[in-house]
């Protein structure tokens, strides 16, 4: 069973494996704001957390990704069955479990239910199938989708600079010099609540990006480990500082929910930072991020921020949070089962999904 969810880990390094459990944290902390949204928590509690959480989901798919098309030599990086291939497992990661959603809220709103959470008609279901809109939680999807499409030129052009003497650092000019042109171009304080242009959030990806780059480029700084565990540290004390309550009550400001929604690249940054400090740092940090209840919903994280907020809602209707902690513990639980038999039933059997010519040639 462990295995179902789990698979075989990409290598036998335990860190590899705790990046798992960050994505966990990233929809965990999204589950908590709209709990804490919604009433189910102490007022403020998590309120205005929800939108790290995406950021660190866009750090760490940018991270995995980079650091794949960064392992490669130029050379290998003209095989047109690579990029077939790095397309067709981008559309079925997103694709199947997106159209169910995005066909369900369809059929629901078509047959009147005014319960269901993605109320869509024929124009909405459109403009989300080509990537144009985002209602609520699914503004994310239109904006990774088409960071996927960017990332191939952004590594080949680090591949091709890591040639030249003092390779490394021409890199990280160059991720430096995009990431200022996306704040000129696309500047946060501009930033439509719950855009779908990927410009804003070009900092935060930039950063996952970074962080491969890094550890391509410099890969002695991974003998640091005591710096990078007192570092994942501090970074964890400051994300947490940066919670609109905690930051209230720190600082003595006024409350502002949406205090932290467009800080793209501090975000982007303290997210890169803390991936190095557990890959790199190990000890407790590593070892909690890589165990199993953490990895478990880190797997389904993607079923669980689709979901979620459909279960939150019938939860409302049948009047769970009456009960307390019993109602909560309820609807965590729900959450927990719904995104286990959507991973199941519309993720996992794409996951291994290859293309052959690239499957054979990788033999």
């Amino acid at each position: 069973m462990r295995a179902l969810f789990l698979g075989q880990p990409r290598t036998r390094a335990e860190h590899v494996q705790a990046l798992d459990g960050l994505r966990g944290l990233a929809v965990l902390i999204v589950i908590a704001s709209h709990l804490s949204n919604a009433g189910w928590l102490p007022q403020p509690g998590m309120s205005g957390t929800g939108k790290s959480g995406v950021y660190l989901f866009f750090v760490l798919s940018a991270y995995l990704l980079a650091h794949a098309m960064l392992a490669r030599p130029l050379a290998g990086m003209a095989d047109p069955a690579y990029w077939i291939d790095y397309a067709l497992r981008r559309v079925l990661r997103i694709w199947p479990l997106y159209l169910v959603i995005l066909l369900l809220s369809f059929g629901l709103t078509s047959l009147g239910v005014s319960g269901w959470h993605y109320q869509m008609d024929g124009a909405a279901f459109w403009r989300h199938l080509v990537l144009r809109e985002g209602q609520d939680v699914l503004w994310s999807i239109p904006v990774e989708f088409t960071f996927y499409l960017w990332l191939p030129f952004i590594c080949l052009a680090l591949v091709a600079l890591r040639g030249l003497p003092g390779g490394r650092w021409w890199g990280l000019g160059l991720l430096t010099c995009l990431l200022m042109l996306s704040r000129w171009r696309w500047p946060a304080a501009e930033a439509p609540v719950n855009s779908v242009q990927l410009g804003y959030y070009m900092p935060v990806f930039l950063a996952g990006v970074g962080a491969a780059w890094v550890g391509h480029a410099w890969p002695l700084w991974r003998q640091q480990m005591r710096v990078w565990r007192v570092t994942g540290w501090l970074l964890l004390a400051a994300l947490a500082v940066a919670t609109p309550a905690i930051w209230t009550a720190v600082l003595r400001t006024a409350y502002a929910p949406d205090l932290n929604h467009r800080w793209f690249t501090a975000f982007g940054l303290g997210w890169a930072l803390l991936l190095l400090s557990v890959l790199w740092g190990g000890g407790v940090l590593s070892r909690f991020f890589a165990s199993s209840p953490m990895r478990l919903v880190g797997v389904v994280s993607f079923s669980a921020y689709l979901w979620h907020m459909p279960v939150l809602q019938l939860a409302d209707a049948l009047g769970l949070r009456a009960h307390g902690v019993i109602g909560l513990l309820g609807v965590l639980g729900a959450m927990l089962a719904v995104a286990i038999v959507s991973f199941l039933l519309f993720e996992r059997p794409w996951r291994d999904v290859r293309y052959l010519r690239s499957e054979r040639r990788n033999a």
